[in-house]
């Protein structure tokens, strides 16, 4: 599904990745074939993040993941959602939302995005 002839082989193309938080983050255990979702997800970003044609950005905790320099993150604070309603971890989570955005990505400058307003 992500592979170049479907992706950047047809022009400059977005890629938003969303998998399951790591297995260090939840208490669920997502995995394929004995990996870890997460992880092998932020492999493919970083592998990926120097191609030009694509723009990607990855979700995810802040401190979940380590990307390489260029990369911007840019934190949020989640509303609403079943997490909210208690005073556990899931309240506490919704202020560690954040996305990473790859080098190619155009106009995106740490701090100045306002993903919280929506």
């Amino acid at each position: 599904m992500l592979g170049d002839s479907v992706t950047w082989r047809h022009g400059i193309t977005a890629v938003l990745l969303d998998p399951p938080y790591t297995q260090a983050e939840h208490s669920v255990a997502y995995s394929a074939q004995g990996g870890d979702v997460a992880a092998d997800v932020r492999a493919w970003a970083i592998e990926n993040g120097g191609n030009p044609m694509l723009r990607i950005a990855l979700c995810g905790y802040s401190g979940e993941h380590e990307m390489p320099d260029g990369w911007v993150r840019e934190s949020w604070k989640a509303k609403g959602g079943f997490g909210s309603q208690g005073e556990g971890r899931g309240r506490e989570n919704a202020a560690r939302e954040a996305i990473w955005f790859s080098p190619a990505c155009v106009g995106v400058v740490q701090g100045t995005l306002d993903l919280g307003a929506r």
